[in-house]
């Protein structure tokens, strides 16, 4: 399969899409839970405006500020750190019984899902070299047959979206969202062309952050 340059902002409109759809999410199951509060629109503000910020902060931070906070590029899994401090601050404001918190972490593999499929059409975060079934080829990046990595995180982080909403009632289902979406990215990375020169890329580095935090917490919680 071969993608050329799309003359089309398809990933700056899948980041937002992505964006919509989890705060479409979150608004529905509040609502559902008996949980809408008359302040929810200040939560939304708080949904956008860290998600582009925690997007652009995390690519800047991690990668060395090799390139001003401004234009540096929106990073998924920064955006989904942003949106879940923006639902902490909410809640600590409103008091919402945890049950803001608790949907925004659910939301988080949908949204991943969402900005993965921009990922692929683009041509960014890229797969390892690769000449086998589904192979895509970005002549615009490089003349290689590379794995379709971001179709596979699509697809995973989807079906972890789908377990996840199936057993939202369990007390543990905030734990187990964010360990699952710890340790995915931890072993996904290993397919990511970074990995041809790297021994652990920054994606991974904050996968092991993401994991000993939850279970600190958890164990603490407990």
């Amino acid at each position: 399969m071969v993608i050329n340059v799309i003359d089309f902002p398809i990933y700056k409109i899948m980041i937002a899409l992505s964006v919509m759809v989890g705060a479409l999410y979150i608004l529905v199951s509040l609502k559902n839970d008996n949980a809408l509060s008359k302040k929810i629109i200040l939560f939304f503000i708080l949904f956008f405006i860290c998600s582009i910020l925690g997007g652009k902060l995390y690519t800047f931070v991690m990668y060395g500020f090799k390139h001003s906070f401004i234009n540096s590029s929106l990073s998924a899994y920064g955006g989904l750190v942003g949106v879940f401090l923006a639902s902490f601050i909410y809640e600590k404001i409103f008091f919402t019984d945890g049950k803001v918190i608790k949907y925004t972490t659910l939301s988080l593999p949908l949204i991943y899902s969402f900005t993965k499929i921009g990922c692929f059409f683009t041509g960014c975060c890229y797969g390892i070299p690769y000449n086998g079934i589904f192979s895509v080829t970005y002549p615009h990046v490089m003349n290689k047959s590379l794995f379709p990595i971001q179709l596979i995180e699509v697809f995973v982080f989807f079906s972890l979206f789908i377990f996840c909403n199936t057993n939202k009632n369990r007390k543990d289902i905030k734990y187990i969202t964010f360990l699952s979406i710890a340790i995915i990215k931890f072993f996904v990375e290993f397919l990511r062309y970074d990995q041809v020169h790297n021994f652990i890329n920054p994606n991974q580095l904050f996968s092991v952050i993401l994991l000993l935090t939850t279970v600190i917490i958890y164990r603490k919680n407990k």
